[in-house]
């Protein structure tokens, strides 16, 4: 009877010890803080591949209380994403696609928040002759090196703003560039960088990618910058919000503080203050495109400014 009575009260403080741990677990549940929502910007590879986006992760998250992530991808495939409504904000750089990107219905906003520079990259010796400021010159002499086997060209050829610049080069240069010495990857900057590396050739980046790269391949990355400081190789960034009547799911307000904090002034400042290797990556350019030579956009910057008031983000 003892050892009975024992196995009653060894079940009861069983049974009583599983009571209290589900009722623990239900209050820790319902009281358990809602994950931050996500934010999920489709954007270009340079903002990436230089680390920028990183940079700024704390900053934004820290201030409204968000996860910001981001898709990897060159310009022309994050406004496809975009423009399907798998993102909630774009921050790409081709301005005429951007335009378009608007002009279509698909957006409601776009600003100048940023730049930075392409520049042509090849090997030290230079077979070309591609070294200098004149870019279009510096393409028509790759052309020409190429053609009598001389010299190699690797294009990222996938749609990217990069490529973009790289197309429009070539038509201001006269040159139909397709041959043995044309190469096409298909990829990313850094990959693409990598290829014209291990071939000797030239190729467009930005500058900031090629920083980056250079940072950590050191002496294993041979290329150099040839050709640079020629205005045709600005590279503005944009940002654009979507259109929430034509894509209802996309997360619109958390869009909309994306966009305040990359053109208040702390998001500026922190641009302007992102370095790799004690270079500067991007330039601040918000509310003064025209210092670049870029249309005005005062009714916008109007706009966000009156938001950025309102909201105590200036």
């Amino acid at each position: 009877m003892s050892l009975l009575k024992d196995n009653k009260i060894i079940f009861v403080i069983i049974v009583v010890a599983v009571v209290i741990i589900a009722a623990g677990l239900a209050i820790y549940y319902v009281n358990k803080p809602a994950a931050p929502p996500r934010l999920i910007i489709a954007t270009t590879t340079s903002t990436v591949d230089t680390g920028l986006l990183d940079y700024l992760k704390p900053y934004f998250d820290s201030k409204f209380n968000a996860n910001m992530t981001w898709l990897y991808l060159g310009t022309g495939q994050a406004l496809e994403v975009a423009s399907r409504g798998d993102a909630d904000v774009l921050l790409v750089h081709d301005r005429v696609r951007e335009d378009a990107f608007v002009s279509s219905g698909n957006g409601t906003l776009r600003t100048t928040v940023m730049y930075n520079d392409f520049v042509i990259i090849g090997p030290p010796s230079d077979p070309a002759n591609a070294r200098g400021t004149n870019a279009t010159a510096a393409m028509i002499r790759i052309a020409q090196a190429g053609a009598s086997g001389n010299a190699t060209f690797v294009s990222r050829g996938d749609n990217s703003g990069t490529n973009a610049l790289e197309n429009r080069l070539w038509t201001k240069a006269g040159v139909t560039a397709n041959g043995t010495w044309y190469v096409s990857t298909g990829s990313g900057m850094a990959p693409t960088i990598r290829v014209a590396n291990e071939k000797g050739g030239y190729t467009i980046s930005d500058r900031g990618s090629f920083y980056k790269l250079r940072s950590t391949m050191n002496a294993s990355l041979s290329l150099v910058i040839l050709c640079e400081n020629d205005t045709s190789l600005l590279n503005p960034y944009g940002i654009i919000l979507l259109n929430s009547t034509k894509y209802p799911n996309i997360k619109s307000d958390l869009a909309t503080d994306f966009l305040l904090f990359m053109v208040s002034k702390q998001g500026q400042s922190l641009i302007g203050n992102f370095t790799v290797d004690g270079q500067q990556l991007f330039f601040p350019l918000y509310g003064n495109p025209e210092s670049i030579g870029l249309p005005s956009e005062n009714a916008t910057v109007n706009y966000l400014n009156s938001l950025l008031k309102s909201r105590g983000l200036e």
